[in-house]
């Protein structure tokens, strides 16, 4: 049929009106969509954001979920709790910047004990989440709460601890402040003008972004719409629209769980669709307009005459003919794109057709091959393999053992200097063969890929090594046989092998021989060794090697080289005897004969046998430190020799982590050590010494006791100090003993003065027994004050040596050293008197007035003792026992001598009444506060200087008066020297008050004045 030229103008119009309307159709159907689609891929974007976000607070519980679990096992909880509560929740605490509080609850409710202290019982029986907790055995969700220990709003968590009967034996609590919680929300990426909440399953609000104060606790429904199952695009306050929905925090517990709740801004999604449609359409119709003026424009020149051109070619090509476009009057265009298109489609199709020939040949080559084939990147992935190794697998760590994948990695990176390797491995296959391929590894220039080409070559091995094995592997051989390739990978092991290392034959094979490494040699030893059988195809020696089970051995070994016909290193013979019972036997006997049992240090031999060495060397400085332990006796006498022994073994670890600074560290005897280093300049002995006080401060736990330990360090060099071991010796001990008199837990340098210190205590001593048969003591007092009312109602009689020549001695100088020489009865007994002898004159004064002696420890531990007769001697003067207060330290209570707790038992048996000096400073046991029926607790002028600045020195004054109240006891404050301290321990409930505040230690005369005019004042 034959087009008019009239006729495809109407056509052509009718046709574009018949095609545009339609398309415009599906146009405004498609914006319609995509306007849906923009909503939904927002609404999408928003409620992924919300459950990230749900899942990072889900995450949080999780996380306090697993934290209550792990110390619901620890050992620390599973014993009874006392009122502090164990270290290890402190230090959970820190885990979670959001834990407030962490406490033990007993399964009846009550408060046992909490990280931060609370003076009011509590009782959390009425808790739903404890009552939870309780009854089903596992972690528990608390709701919005007030809590009682923090006077803070919070969410609690409780998990119960179960002992070996699976009943409850108590439960762990942990207190979340909602306002870390809310800052915490605060913290996270969200939209502007976003809103986040979150509420317990009483649907009251826990936690809210932005944080106010007031929204906590209050009803969920006051700020949020009706509870929604799906997220919700809903018109706010502001008609504006927001995205509403809530996810749960437990998807195991929806019903009982918190929730989190979102509100986030979708007005500007809404917009952003809105007016994506608008310009889509507006430019979709000027596009039409366009094309309909461009194709009246263009319709004769272009499309009429082409057109019919194009029908007439057409035509021919359908019949098979060549079109003859030189002949026809059609457009250039056409003819060009008819032409081209025709040319590229038969290009296309010989291209094809050559490809598939290509691709033919290279499956039926592959095919015929006995290889197995991959092509793979430099990440190990397959991108092409053919053959049974490959298994279909996408990666090679699928298809190669661990140790072999890691190789061929290992030649992947570096493809760019080693296009080409090659690699040989053994492989335990599917029927339990052992296999042996080779792997050939060769480089695609161009690409960062690599073709991998595995080859069986089980039988060429066999047939090449089966001689070889013949006569180097003997099964029944009692020594160890390794058969290994050039570079030390294992290929074949004997039985006694496996016999002294622990592995088995198979769990060796293809592996390094480093599996057998100690890491006791350094990489210098093995260096050594390679470059040996690399030169000499030979190595000989002992070296440490380490069995599967991490044992370390000994073992004399000898390695030859065997090599192929072009003398390259061609597999490593090592042959082996386990030498460590020999070594451990004479290594045995000389440490008995060197080394101290307890401990392992060096004994007195090894030390002499030592510093003869080193002095014998001109070249070598030599200085030591001898050390002995502070009161170790008073543990090995209160807890026991067993203690002693673990505490002096702690001490002589600690003391081994100084060896990089010492050249010997030994223990001479008893609770003395000796470090010897090899330096005498005093700036680095001191260094050494400060280094030593500070291994032995942190307290050291022996069983269920913790003791604290120091030590007193005497410190000598040579030659200046001695040139031989016992003159070295002796002048440290003297040096020492310095230390000791200075305080302990102290260092000093022997120098010439301390012969002359030595000189003044034999002086000193001389004098304290002059002074004790002339009467040179006095007591004064010092006025305890109720704190009340600051009325004197008790004193403390304070011994005071006058001597005649150098007035006043303080005590500190000469009560330790009348302890050590015994003399301290004498002193006990004329201050015992002499206070008698004040109570009498204050009796017929009319003073009511009790008073305080410090009796010492020695008075109690010493065979024949005075205390005895104490209670004949006040009733010889009309006094009694109540009128005394007899002040001992910790350490007498701690006192396990029978001996001692008699007479301490005695004397509160009479009516003398204890106090417990520098309570807080020593062991603080309160059983035996209990036990011996203590009656005050003087806390020491330590903590109170610092309760006006410090925050920590009040809570501890505070916290040792609440206990000694509970206890039934009262509570003497020393050392008050300021108004403030006094109005602080006045406030936190103290008795009684000492110190310069209310008025100084004075003789007698000046202390009754002082009471005669507190009488008339009164």
């Amino acid at each position: 049929m034959i087009i008019s030229n009239l006729s495809i103008p109407y056509r052509f119009y009718r046709l574009l009106i018949v095609i545009c309307v339609p398309g415009l159709l599906v146009i405004l159907a498609q914006l319609l969509e995509e306007h849906s689609e923009i909503l939904q891929q927002s609404e999408f974007k928003a409620i992924l954001l919300a459950e990230h976000i749900a899942a990072v607070q889900q995450n949080d519980i999780s996380e306090t979920k697993a934290l209550l679990s792990q110390l619901a096992r620890h050992p620390e909880l599973n014993t009874t709790i006392s009122e502090q509560c164990p270290s290890i929740l402190r230090y959970a605490q820190t885990l979670s910047s959001r834990i407030a509080n962490i406490g033990i609850v007993s399964p009846e409710g009550n408060v046992l004990c909490t990280i931060v202290s609370n003076v009011k019982p509590i009782n959390i029986s009425d808790r739903k989440y404890f009552q939870d907790a309780n009854k089903t055995k596992r972690f528990a969700v608390g709701q919005f709460q007030h809590d009682r220990s923090l006077n803070k709003a919070t969410v609690n968590f409780a998990i119960p601890v179960i002992d070996e009967n699976n009943n409850i034996r108590h439960t762990i609590v942990v207190a979340q402040s909602l306002t870390k919680w809310s800052h915490a929300l605060a913290k996270l990426s969200l939209p502007v003008d976003s809103e986040v909440m979150i509420s317990d399953a009483q649907h009251n609000v826990i936690a809210h972004y932005p944080f106010q104060p007031a929204q906590l606790g209050r009803p969920l429904k006051e700020f949020w719409p009706s509870t929604l199952d799906t997220a919700q695009v809903l018109k706010d306050s502001n008609d504006q629209s927001r995205i509403y929905l809530q996810l749960p925090l437990e998807q195991s517990k929806p019903l009982t769980s918190l929730y989190i709740h979102f509100s986030l801004p979708f007005e500007d999604a809404v917009n952003r669709a809105n007016s994506k449609v608008a310009t889509t359409l507006i430019l979709f119709i000027l596009a039409i307009l366009l094309i309909i003026w461009q194709a009246k424009w263009q319709l004769n020149r272009v499309l009429l005459q082409p057109f019919k051109a194009l029908q007439d070619a057409i035509a021919q090509v359908t019949k098979g003919e060549i079109a003859q476009w030189e002949n026809k009057q059609s457009s250039p265009e056409f003819y060009v794109i008819t032409q081209q298109f025709e040319h590229m489609a038969h290009t296309r199709l010989n291209a094809e057709q050559a490809l598939t020939h290509k691709h033919a040949e290279l499956i039926a080559l592959l095919t015929a091959l006995p290889d197995s084939y991959l092509r793979v990147n430099k990440d190990g992935e397959i991108l092409m393999s053919h053959g049974p190794f490959s298994k279909s697998a996408s990666s090679i760590d699928v298809i190669f053992p661990e140790h072999v994948f890691k190789r061929i990695m290992a030649q992947l990176a570096l493809l760019e200097e080693q296009p080409y390797s090659q690699l040989e491995f053994s492989h335990l296959d599917t029927d339990n063969i052992q296999r042996i391929y080779e792997c050939r590894i060769n480089h695609i220039s161009e690409h960062q890929q690599a073709i991998l080409v595995i080859r069986d070559i089980s039988q060429r091995k066999e047939h090449e090594e089966a001689i070889s094995l013949a006569a180097l592997v003997y099964n029944n051989s009692s020594e160890c046989m390794v058969i290994t390739d050039a570079n030390g990978f294992i290929l074949d092991t004997n039985p006694a092998f496996s016999q002294v290392t622990g592995f088995k034959r198979e769990e060796a094979l293809g592996k390094a021989t480093s599996i057998l490494s100690s890491g006791k040699h350094d990489k210098h030893f093995y260096t050594q060794m390679w470059q040996q059988l690399c030169e000499q195809g030979y190595w000989q020696g002992e070296i440490i090697n380490r069995r599967k089970d991490g044992e370390l051995y000994t073992e004399w070994l000898t390695i030859n080289t065997v090599y192929n016909q072009y003398n390259e290193a061609y597999r490593r013979v090592a042959i082996f005897t386990d030498i460590t019972d020999r070594k451990r036997k004479d290594e045995l006997i000389w440490r008995q004969a060197h080394f101290d049992q307890l401990t392992e240090l060096a004994n007195r031999r090894e030390l002499k046998r030592h510093l003869k060495i080193q002095l014998e060397n001109t070249a070598v400085k030599v200085g030591i430190l001898l050390l002995d332990l502070d009161h170790f006796k008073d543990i090995n006498d209160t807890l026991g020799h067993y203690f002693g022994d673990k505490l002096l073994t702690e001490v002589a670890n600690r003391l081994t982590a100084l060896t990089p600074s010492c050249s010997l560290i030994s223990r001479i005897g008893g609770d003395e050590f000796v470090l010897v280093t090899n330096t005498n300049h005093t700036t680095a002995l001191t260094k050494l010494a400060n280094a030593v006080l500070a291994q032995l401060k942190p307290s050291i736990q022996i069983d269920n006791e913790q003791c604290h330990i120091s030590a007193s360090i005497g410190i000598a060099h040579a030659p200046s100090d001695g040139d031989s071991s016992e003159l070295l010796l002796k002048a440290a001990d003297q040096a020492m003993y310095e230390a000791k008199q200075h305080g302990r837990n102290g260092f000093a340098f022997f120098n010439a003065q301390m012969r002359e210190q030595a000189e003044h205590r034999m002086t000193l001593l001389k004098d304290l027994r002059v002074a004790l048969a002339q009467q040179q003591f006095a007591l004064y007092y010092q006025p305890i004050v109720k704190m009340t009312d600051q009325s004197i109602v008790k004193a403390e009689a304070l011994i005071r040596w006058l001597h005649p020549d150098k007035g006043i001695v303080s005590p500190a100088l000469f009560i330790p050293l009348a302890e050590e020489t015994q003399l301290i009865h004498g002193m006990g007994e004329f201050i015992f008197n002499s206070a008698c002898e004040t109570l009498c004159t204050l009796n017929q004064l009319g003073h009511q007035v009790q008073l305080s002696i410090n009796v010492s420890p020695v008075q109690f531990t010493a065979k024949h003792s005075t205390l005895n007769n104490w209670h004949q001697q006040l009733n010889a003067k009309g006094l009694t026992a109540e009128q005394f207060v007899i002040e001992i330290t910790e350490g007498l209570m701690m006192n396990a001598l029978p001996r001692t707790q008699q007479r301490l038992a005695a004397l509160t048996k009479q009516g003398f009444a204890l106090a417990l000096d520098d309570f807080g400073t020593g062991y603080s046991s309160l059983a035996y506060l209990k036990q011996m029926d203590t009656d005050f607790i003087k806390i020491d002028k330590r903590f109170v200087d610092g309760i006006a600045n410090s925050a920590d020195d009040l809570a501890l004054c505070e916290a040792m008066i609440m206990m000694a109240h509970q206890l039934g006891l009262k509570v003497i404050a020393e050392g008050i020297e300021t108004a403030t301290q006094h109005q602080l321990l006045l406030q936190a409930g103290c008795d009684f008050g000492q110190g310069f505040y209310y008025a100084k230690p004075m003789p007698k005369d000046s202390f009754i004045k002082l009471l005669n005019k507190y009488l008339k004042e009164r």
